[in-house]
C-alpha cells in the first residue's frame, strides 16, 4: 500500500510526545509490520534537532527517534536530488520511508532508521498518492546518476548559498516580519486546533474500544449464564432419571418377586407374562426419553430465543447511547470551538485596550517629562534666593543664640563661684566648731576623770573607815608602828565590793553624761536649722529646692508603679500558673474519664457488630436462591 505524504485531515493528526519540542513541520503516514502509524516531524532550532515521532493508532503510543541538523544533512551528502536543502519533503519522505522497529536490551520497542525501505503490508487497502506540492521524489541515498561538471556545480552552487544572509535580509524588511509574525500565529492556532482534534478522535477512539469491550464482556457473561443454567437443566433431568431408574428397578424387583410366587403355578403362563412385561418396560422407558429429551429441547429453544431477545435489546441500546453520546459529542466540540473564538476576540481586545494604556501613559510621561524641566528652569533661581535668605536668618539666629548661651554662661558662673565661697565659709565654720567641740571634749574628759578619781578615792577611804570601825581599830599614833601587816586574803575581800560597785558607778555617770550632751547637740542643731530657715527667708531662694522636692515626688511615684506593676505581674504569674494547673487536672481527669468510659463503649461495639453480623448472616441465609441473577435471565 501507498503511504499518505504531507496532508493528513485533522482528525489523523499525532499526538506532540511529552520529551520533544520544536514546531510540527512535516507529517506522514506509515504502514510498520501491518499496524498504521503517523509520523510527525518538529524542527528545535534552540537545540539544532529534528525529531520524527510515531504515533501508533491501536494504542496511543508515541515513539521518537531524534537527529541533529549535521547527522541529517550527512544522509543526503552523496545523492544529487536530495542534497538541495529545498526539498525539504523529498528529505523527510526519504527518511521516513527506511523508519523502522527494534527491541533494545530491555525488550521494549525503538524507532531507529533502516539502511533500505521497510516493506509494507500487501493485505492492507491501497491508497491513492497525493501529488507533492514541492521538491522531487525522493531514490535510494547513492544511487542519482550525474556527471562530474554538474555534480562541481551543485556543490559550488550549495557553498554560495548563504541561509543566514539570507535571513538577515528578510527579518530587516518591516513587510517580511510582519508576514513571519502573522504565518507564525497562523501555524500556531492550526497547530492547536489540530492538537485538539487529535485528542478528540483519541477520546472518541477509546470510548469506542471501552464500549466494544463492555460488550464483549456482557457476551460472555450471557453465554456463561446460559452455560451455566444448560448444565443445571441437564443435572436436574439427570436426577430426574436416576429417580425413575430407581423406581422402575424396585417396580422390577417386586415383579421378579412376583414371577417367583407365580413360577410354582406354571412355566409356560409366567414366560408369557414376563416377555410382556419386558416388552412393556422397553417401550415405557424409550417413551419416557423421548418426552425428556422433547422437553430439554424446548427449554433449550426458549432460552435462545429470550437470550436473542435480549442480546438485540442490548444493541438496540448501545446504538441509542453511541448516538446520544456522538451528539453530545459534537456539541461540546462546537461549544470549545466557539469558546475558543470568543477567547481569541477578548484576548485581541484586551491587547489593544493594553497597547492603548500604554501609548497614553507613555504620553503622558512624557508631557509630565517635559513640564517638569520648564519648572525646574524655573524654579532654580526662586530657590537660589530663598536659600541666601534662609542662610542670612540661620546666621542671625546663631548669632542671637551664641549671645544668649554667653550670658547664661556668665550667669551661671557667677553663680556658682557664689556657692563655692559660701560653701568654703560654711566649710570654715564647720572646722572650727568641730575644732572648739573637740576641745571641750578633752576639757570635759580631763575634767571627768579628775572627778572620779577624787569621788573613787573618797569612797575607798569611807569603804577602808568603815571596815576599821567594824573591827574596833582606832588610829592612835602609839599603834602606828606596831600595827600588824595585813592579810592579803582580806584586803582583796574588802576590796572586791568597792570595785563592783565603783564600775557600776562609773556606768551610770557615763550614760547621764551621754544623754546630756546628745540632748545639747539637738538642740544647738535645731538653733543652727532655725537660723539656717531664717536666712534662707531674708535671702534669695534656693532655685534648686523645688526641682529636688519634684524629683523626689516623682522618685515616690516611680516606686509606687514599680510596686503596683510588681503586685500585678506576681498576681498574673500566680493566676497563670493556678490555670495550667487547673488545666492539668482537667485533662488528667477528662483522660481518666474517657479511658474508663473506652472498655464499655468497645464493649458495646463489639457487641453490636456481633449482632449486625449474626442478622446478615440469617438474612442472606433467608434469601431464595437465584435472586442475585438479572431479571433477564431468570425464566
Amino acid at each position: 500500500p501507498q503511504c499518505r505524504p504531507s496532508a493528513l485531515p485533522p482528525s489523523d493528526m499525532a499526538r506532540r510526545p511529552d520529551d520533544t519540542s520544536g514546531a510540527l513541520i512535516f507529517q506522514e503516514g506509515k504502514n510498520i509490520e501491518g499496524e498504521f502509524y503517523i509520523i510527525a516531524v518538529y524542527d528545535d532550532p534552540a537545540s539544532c534537532t529534528i525529531s520524527f515521532s510515531a504515533y501508533e493508532l491501536e494504542n496511543d503510543c508515541t515513539y521518537t527517534y531524534p537527529m541533529s541538523y549535521s547527522e541529517f544533512d550527512g544522509l543526503f551528502k552523496f545523492d544529487s536530488e536530495l542534497m538541495n536543502p529545498s526539498n525539504v519533503d523529498g528529505r523527510f519522505h526519504w527518511v521516513i520511508e527506511r523508519l523502522d522497529f527494534v527491541q533494545d536490551h530491555k525488550g521494549l520497542k525503538v524507532l531507529c532508521l533502516a539502511a533500505d525501505p521497510t516493506p509494507e503490508d500487501d493485505e492492507q487497502e491501497e491508497e491513492v498518492q497525493q501529488p507533492k506540492q514541492q521538491g522531487v521524489a525522493p531514490t535510494v541515498a547513492g544511487t542519482g546518476s550525474v556527471d562530474a561538471l554538474t555534480r562541481a556545480k551543485l556543490l559550488q552552487e550549495l557553498d554560495t548559498h548563504d541561509d543566514e544572509k539570507l535571513h538577515r535580509g528578510l527579518v530587516r524588511s518591516e513587510a517580511a516580519r510582519k508576514k513571519f509574525i502573522s504565518e507564525l500565529f497562523a501555524k500556531r492556532q492550526l497547530e492547536q486546533l489540530k492538537a485538539m482534534q487529535r485528542l478528540q478522535k483519541t477520546d472518541e477512539e477509546r470510548q469506542a474500544r471501552l464500549a466494544k469491550l463492555d460488550t464483549i464482556k456482557k457476551q460472555q457473561q450471557s453465554k456463561a449464564q446460559a452455560h451455566r443454567e444448560k448444565e443445571e437443566a441437564k443435572k436436574s433431568t439427570q436426577a430426574q432419571l436416576e429417580v425413575l431408574m430407581r423406581q422402575k428397578e424396585a417396580q422390577a424387583i417386586r415383579r421378579l418377586m412376583q414371577q417367583k410366587d407365580e413360577q410354582d403355578r406354571g412355566m409356560g403362563r409366567e414366560k408369557d407374562a414376563a416377555k410382556q412385561r419386558r416388552k412393556m418396560q422397553e417401550r415405557s422407558a424409550a417413551e419416557v426419553q423421548a418426552i425428556e429429551n422433547q422437553r430439554a429441547q424446548q427449554l433449550a429453544r426458549k432460552r435462545e430465543e429470550q437470550v436473542q431477545k435480549r442480546e438485540a435489546h442490548i444493541k438496540q441500546l448501545s446504538r441509542k447511547e453511541a448516538e446520544e453520546f456522538r451528539a453530545e459529542a459534537d456539541k461540546l466540540r462546537e461549544k470549545m470551538v466557539r469558546r475558543r473564538e470568543e477567547k481569541d476576540n477578548i484576548i485581541k481586545e484586551v491587547w489593544k485596550e493594553k497597547l492603548m494604556m500604554s501609548v497614553d501613559k507613555k504620553r503622558r510621561v512624557d508631557e509630565f517629562l517635559r513640564l517638569e524641566a520648564i519648572r525646574d528652569s524655573k524654579g532654580g533661581a526662586k530657590d537660589s534666593r530663598r536659600a541666601l535668605e534662609e542662610r542670612e536668618r540661620w546666621a542671625e539666629l546663631r548669632a542671637a543664640e551664641q549671645e544668649d548661651r554667653e550670658a547664661m554662661l556668665q550667669r551661671r558662673k557667677a553663680i556658682h563661684d557664689k556657692a563655692l565661697m559660701q560653701w568654703k565659709v560654711d566649710l570654715q565654720k564647720k572646722a572650727q566648731e568641730v575644732k572648739r567641740n573637740d576641745e571641750r571634749s578633752k576639757h570635759r574628759e580631763k575634767k571627768w576623770s579628775e572627778k572620779e578619781n577624787l569621788r573613787l578615792r573618797k569612797f575607798r577611804e569611807q569603804q577602808f573607815l568603815d571596815t576599821m570601825r567594824e573591827r574596833g581599830r582606832s588610829f592612835s599614833p602609839t599603834r602606828d608602828g606596831d600595827e600588824p601587816e595585813e592579810d592579803p586574803n582580806a584586803t582583796q575581800a574588802t576590796m572586791s565590793p568597792t570595785a563592783a560597785a565603783s564600775s557600776a558607778l562609773t556606768k551610770s555617770f557615763e550614760q547621764q553624761e551621754r544623754a546630756r550632751r546628745h540632748a545639747e547637740r539637738e538642740e544647738k542643731r535645731k538653733v543652727e536649722e532655725a537660723k539656717k530657715a531664717k536666712v534662707d527667708k531674708l535671702g534669695a531662694q534656693n532655685p534648686n529646692a523645688s526641682e529636688v522636692l519634684r524629683i523626689h515626688d516623682w522618685r515616690r511615684q516611680e516606686d509606687k508603679k514599680k510596686e503596683v506593676k510588681e503586685h500585678a505581674r506576681l498576681q498574673r504569674e500566680l493566676a497563670e500558673e493556678k490555670a495550667a494547673k487547673d488545666a492539668a487536672q482537667k485533662n488528667a481527669e477528662r483522660e481518666e474519664r474517657f479511658n474508663a468510659l473506652e472498655e464499655r463503649r468497645r464493649e458495646a461495639s463489639l457487641e453490636r457488630e456481633r449482632r449486625r453480623n449474626e442478622a446478615c448472616t440469617q438474612r442472606i441465609r433467608g434469601v431464595p436462591i437465584g435472586t442475585a441473577l438479572p431479571l433477564a435471565l431468570v425464566y
